[in-house]
């Protein structure tokens, strides 16, 4: 007699436990394997909340679907190639630089990114706390350790001497109008020729006229700082030339690209294709890192500095290197123009990098030093494909060669945005 209720309650319950199952997801995604993910492989080319090297990611879950983003993160190449129309068209506003491949990404682990990217973007953004202890990599400001020391020196220095000059102007022209009280009161004469300005002064200074003396005073002084603030401007304001910071690892391009001949497009793959000569990731040291045993150069202890690579790599932590070279937003500069088509070695603005344990800014980067450097340099018409058209007219006109000015290269919109 039990038997048929029972049987009913548990077909209830199964059927009850089916509909609850289907409200929850097969497989809550893990944001903090995503947080680890992204930082170790995007954070180089991405932001959430604004553009950087990449598009901004905000709400992208919600922009795109979850199949084509699975597909475009795995292999953008490959979509692009198939004639994807979101594919080409980010293609085309990013400058024609497909996105890095995560083949090694499973759809869990794309899907744990996305998960993180969604939780941030609910998020505020980050706004900058202001005048502080600089962020970790960004470029240091001439004139002091901490940007503000050297130039509030220099602030206070010409409040003072503009304050002692309005001191000395002002007593002039007290004395000169005490002078006219003479000449109008002479009963007043004998009590003002015994105060402190007419006893220290001689009388060709007292003869000076104050409105002249003044415009002189302050000529000279206009030009003295005009000319100070001129030089100074030119060569300190934005000038990081000779800037070498302590690096989380102190990586030596002497043993790497000096004593072991790696090319430097090996670690800055992207140098050839890409605005940006990227810095690479740590899986690209584990590439050799992997293999080569560090203990036989240092006395049977691994190398610190090598530790710390093999480290971030299993605990999937970006470096957080500090960026050297950097110019401002308004300057554009395009790596893959000048190593691809221009076949410039990266000797020519970096220095002689291959003999440097610590990197430091070689060249100024100022506009004047890249507007030389194209007056002066010529352009290989006749061993560059890409200027087969260009050597094509030159002979016929009678030319061998032109420099990179004769070819554009001093117009304005070419470096500036």
């Amino acid at each position: 007699m039990l038997e048929k209720p029972v049987h009913s309650i548990l077909r209830s319950m199964l059927a009850l436990g089916i509909f609850v199952s289907s409200l929850v997801p097969a497989s809550a995604q893990d944001v903090a394997n995503g947080k680890s993910l992204f930082e170790g492989n995007c954070v180089s080319c991405h932001a959430i909340h604004e553009k950087s090297i990449g598009p901004a990611l905000k709400d992208v879950t919600t922009r795109r679907q979850e199949a084509w983003l699975l597909k475009w993160i795995r292999n953008s190449s490959a979509l692009i190639k198939s004639g994807d129309p979101i594919a080409v068209k980010l293609f085309e506003e990013n400058n024609k630089v497909a996105m890095n491949s995560f083949e090694n990404f499973s759809d869990d682990d794309i899907k744990d990114v996305l998960a993180y990217i969604t939780e941030e973007s609910a998020k505020a953004p980050v706004v900058d706390a202001g005048p502080g202890t600089p962020e970790e990599g960004a470029a240091p400001v001439a004139g002091g350790d901490s940007g503000m020391n050297g130039t509030t020196s220099t602030v206070l220095f010409i409040l003072a001497a503009v304050l002692l000059l309005s001191s000395v102007l002002l007593y002039r022209i007290n004395g000169f109008l005490k002078q006219l009280i003479v000449s109008k009161f002479p009963e007043r004469k004998e009590e003002e020729e015994a105060t402190w300005y007419n006893s220290k002064f001689t009388p060709w200074m007292r003869s000076l006229n104050p409105t002249i003396a003044s415009l002189v005073v302050i000529t000279a002084f206009m030009a003295a700082f005009g000319g100070w603030f001129f030089v100074y401007a030119n060569t300190e304001i934005g000038v990081q030339q000779g800037y070498a910071p302590t690096q989380p690892i102190n990586f030596s391009h002497k043993i790497h690209a000096g004593d072991h001949e790696i090319d430097c497009k090996y670690c800055h793959s992207s140098a050839e294709v890409s605005k940006q000569a990227s810095v690479p990731a740590v899986s690209t040291c584990m590439n050799c890192h992997s293999y080569i045993d560090a203990s036989k150069k240092y006395n049977g202890q691994v190398s610190p500095e090598i530790q710390k690579i093999r480290t971030a790599y299993e605990t999937n932590t970006p470096i957080k290197w500090i960026r050297i070279h950097n110019l401002p937003d308004h300057a554009y500069f395009n790596h893959s123009q000048h190593v691809s088509i221009g076949k410039v070695e990266c000797q020519a603005c970096h220095g002689p990098i291959e003999t440097m344990d610590k990197v430091e800014q070689h060249s100024s980067l100022q506009m004047g030093w890249c507007v030389n450097c194209h007056r002066e340099s010529k352009v290989d018409v006749a061993n560059n494909d890409y200027y087969e058209q260009l050597h094509a007219d030159l002979e016929k006109r009678g030319k061998r060669s032109i420099t990179v000015a004769h070819n554009g290269g001093l117009e304005c919109g070419k470096c500036h945005y």
